[in-house]
């Protein structure tokens, strides 16, 4: 038996009459008979006896109904699973984000996103990075956007690709390079550092230590936008994440890449315990779209 004659086989039986079942089906009635007649025919024997009272099931129809009906409530658990699945991919996305991505990248993100998904709201929160992976590790938060993150017990990490640094200052500091600026060259130099317990602040540090003549910081910040902050007031030269240097603000700050280049990682973070639905996953996919976009926007710059 087909799906379609099971469905209607389980109609007439459950309704008592054809004219019940077709109503049930949305249907016609002929359509109901005719399908119905069908069925017996394929299936070699009566279901029902026509009498002057209506349709009356046989032996075969009682036996035959103790197994349709369990066919019958699978179909309609799958078909209330498909039903929870797309009201899923309207619903609730709660993301915690490091300050640099959360200028431009992931505002491009949600507007995308919500073109298709209109239905679907946000929670957004911009954390240092600690906090980030414990709101994680809590579930109080679904996905986490980050640089260069370690490997994390109990989190699942998903490269997104890669980004550069970038020197973020004011004035004529490095005017003898007009495009890109070797990490050296600031040595000696008044320079803003990141904390080195941070992911970011830690793969910069690694790199800094290789140099000769680099001196201390005169200031250490806790995050990118700090940095950069102190490099537009005139305090010295950071460097900071690409998208951090590039988003606007300061009119006066300028901002180059480093030659070689020095990149890191854009990864995505959420909890082993609880994988990300049908929603989160395409919104990530939808993520990852715009970042690639932004990457070729600004692979010719410097």
């Amino acid at each position: 038996m087909r799906l379609q004659q099971i469905e209607i086989f389980y109609a007439v039986y459950t309704n008592g009459s054809i004219s019940a079942a077709a109503r049930k089906l949305n249907v016609s009635q002929p359509a109901v008979s005719k399908a119905l007649r069908h069925t017996e025919d394929q299936l070699g024997f009566l279901l029902f006896e026509r009498t002057g009272q209506g349709l009356v099931p046989t032996e075969e129809a009682h036996r035959l109904y103790d197994e349709v009906s369990k066919v019958h409530q699978n179909i309609s658990n799958i078909r209330r699973t498909v039903q929870n699945l797309r009201s899923a991919l309207s619903g609730h996305i709660r993301i915690s984000t490091i300050t640099g991505l959360s200028y431009e990248l992931l505002p491009r993100a949600i507007a995308k996103f919500r073109k298709t998904h209109p239905n679907t709201t946000f929670e957004l929160q911009t954390q240092h990075y600690g906090d980030l992976v414990s709101s994680l590790r809590s579930h109080e938060n679904d996905l986490g956007l980050v640089f260069s993150a370690p490997e994390h017990s109990g989190l699942q990490r998903i490269k997104l690709g890669e980004a550069e640094f970038t020197c973020v200052y004011v004035g004529d500091l490095l005017v003898n390079r007009p495009t890109r600026v070797p990490l050296c060259e600031v040595a000696g130099r008044d320079y803003i550092a990141m904390n080195a317990n941070g992911p970011l602040g830690g793969v910069l540090w690694q790199e800094i230590q290789k140099i000769d003549g680099w001196v201390d910081p005169v200031a250490i910040a806790e995050s990118c936008f700090v940095a950069k902050s102190l490099a537009a007031s005139g305090v010295g030269i950071a460097i900071v994440d690409e998208f951090t240097g590039s988003a606007g603000g300061h009119e006066n700050l300028k901002y180059k890449k480093l030659d070689p280049p020095l990149t890191f990682e854009v990864n995505a973070l959420y909890a082993q315990a609880r994988p990300l639905q049908a929603l989160g996953q395409l919104f990530l996919d939808c993520f990852r779209s715009v970042y690639d976009d932004y990457s070729a926007e600004q692979q010719d710059i410097g």
